[in-house]
């Protein structure tokens, strides 16, 4: 298989829920090693500058090769993740 190299910024008000939070720093930590930590969700600046998310093993696809990917938020499932989208909306919108 072809390693994919993958590159991460965090946002300075990186949001992390509930359940992660005692986790952010190994969880950033993997990121910056290149390491995808396994069964979160990723809340992430489109190129086109809206927030979205996905499953983090979803960034192992073809699609992300070679690509920054800024990182606005971690939750810990479908939920907290769709949260957080709602608030960035609302406050994009303000």
């Amino acid at each position: 298989m072809e390693w994919v190299r993958l590159m991460f910024t965090f946002d300075p008000g990186l949001y992390v829920s509930s359940a992660l939070k005692e986790k952010k720093m190994r969880l950033c930590e993997s990121f910056m090693k290149g390491e995808i930590p396994q069964d979160i969700y990723v809340i992430y600046r489109s190129p086109a500058g809206s927030a979205e998310f996905i499953k983090s093993r979803e960034l192992k696809q073809r699609y992300y090769k070679e690509r920054t990917i800024h990182i606005l938020g971690l939750a810990e499932d479908y939920d907290k993740a769709l949260l957080y989208l709602a608030y960035f909306a609302a406050s994009a919108g303000a």
